[in-house]
């Protein structure tokens, strides 16, 4: 129940009232933090996740060891192998690929990767590494598409854990020192290659 300041002695009342002053001072406190937490979880919510500087840009691209679906004759380093790895490609600048073949926007990127390799070959090596696919599909999907690039199949997910892979595709480019020049969330095209090739060269 409500107390009636009317009814109160004089000290009464003026503990009662700055207890209420308190109440609305805290009260106002609590509404201003919640509704600035609010405004930040709706303006994250609104970022383009994809402008944010990843973590592993300008670091060292981490080891990985994925099975071979095509493309052993681009990987001299696992020659007669059925697996190759990232230390095998030591010494060249990568454009890694992860991607998968029931990936609706790796199929818009597909010929756009073969298109860039066939003119680029000299001077990077593509590598397109399938995640959460079978071999299966991943060749069937290579072939509808005509990728004649490295691909590899992460069989138990670790590549794509290990580089913090959200979705498919992404991209990362890797200078010959191995060091992680950029990367990109979604589909790339041929153009988009050449403006960042450089960085890796």
């Amino acid at each position: 129940m409500a107390e009636d300041l009317s009814t109160a002695a004089p000290g009464a009342k003026a503990a009662i009232a700055a207890g209420r002053r308190r109440h609305h001072v805290v009260s106002a406190l609590i509404a201003i933090s919640a509704a600035s937490l609010i405004g930040l979880l709706g303006y994250a919510l609104k970022l383009d996740q994809s402008k944010v500087p990843p973590a592993n840009i300008d670091k060292a691209a981490l080891p990985f060891k994925v099975a071979f679906v095509q493309g052993k004759d681009w990987v001299p380093g696992a020659k007669g192998q059925d697996h190759f790895s990232l230390a095998d490609l030591r010494g060249h600048p990568v454009i890694l690929n992860f991607w998968a073949s029931w990936c609706v926007s790796c199929r818009e990127e597909a010929r756009e990767f073969e298109r860039f390799w066939q003119s680029e070959k000299d001077k990077v090596i593509v590598v397109g590494i399938a995640i959460q696919d079978t071999p299966e599909d991943a060749k069937r999907f290579a072939a509808y598409y005509g990728k004649t690039y490295v691909l590899g199949l992460d069989e138990d997910g670790k590549a794509a854990i290990d580089y913090g892979v959200s979705g498919v595709p992404e991209t990362f480019f890797i200078d010959k020192q191995g060091i992680i020049r950029h990367k990109e969330i979604g589909p790339v095209d041929s153009k988009k290659m050449q403006e960042f090739l450089p960085q890796i060269l």
